[in-house]
């Protein structure tokens, strides 16, 4: 055998390694985002028709003239609540599915996390897998498990920006989601990912979640927001 030949072989092995090696590491954070998206999706959901109805306005002027410059100001907080406690109750019987467009791959977290998931978990002096695969996967929604309300949607089925709100739908679009990679610890016991949910133009957040393998089962630790809109 010649060394030419003998380099060859030994390179497509090497290569071989390296992608069973990618696959495993694929696998598992596939396996572990399995565990933890019923939690994350309920945690992280935001169902803006149960918010609670907005303080009354400020009332306007009242001029002290003639009875044709007077400005009556009428607000009926009681009545408001109870018709907002009636429409809450209706909402929460309502057996139509939630509709939640989550965007179709995940991406690498960026270092604010990472620094964050060393601070967090310090009293375990944990350390961040230095070798990780960066590599982005589809996320496959028909392998997921979530709560019976929701259902999964592609992102890339829906305009990209905001135009996603103005459109109509056969169904309530209850909001929007995303997760990045998780990027897990030397020991896989402990990992950080990001994800976050919009619920409007002007409502959701963004956030890093922290997770660790609590008797055998990974589970969410913490979410801590970033950003609130």
């Amino acid at each position: 055998m010649t060394k030419k030949l003998t380099f060859v072989i030994i390179s497509i092995f090497l290569l071989l390694i390296s992608c069973d090696k990618k696959q495993s590491e694929l696998e598992f954070d596939e396996t572990v985002v399995k565990e933890i998206f019923p939690t994350l999706l309920d945690s992280v959901h935001h169902d803006r028709r149960l918010s609670q109805p907005p303080p009354p306005p400020p009332p306007p002027p009242n001029f002290d003239g003639t009875p044709n410059d007077s400005i009556i100001f009428e607000w009926d907080e009681e009545k408001m609540i109870a018709e907002f406690e009636k429409r809450k109750s209706e909402i929460e019987k309502d057996t139509t599915k939630l509709v939640i467009v989550i965007r179709d791959s995940t991406y690498q977290i960026n270092k604010r996390a990472k620094r964050e998931f060393i601070e967090f978990y310090k009293e375990y002096k944990v350390e961040l897998d230095s070798n990780v695969d960066k590599q982005r996967y589809k996320i496959d929604i028909s392998e997921l498990n979530y709560d019976k309300k929701f259902k999964l949607k592609y992102g890339s089925k829906f305009p990209k920006t905001s135009a996603i709100w103005d459109m109509e739908y056969d169904f309530h679009l209850s909001g929007i989601t995303w997760m990045s990679r998780i990027h897990f610890d030397k020991t896989k016991r402990f990992g950080v990912l990001e994800s976050g949910f919009g619920c409007g133009k002007l409502c959701g957040f963004g956030g890093v979640v922290m997770i660790k393998k609590l008797n055998d089962k990974w589970v969410i630790d913490e979410i801590i927001v970033h950003t609130v809109s």
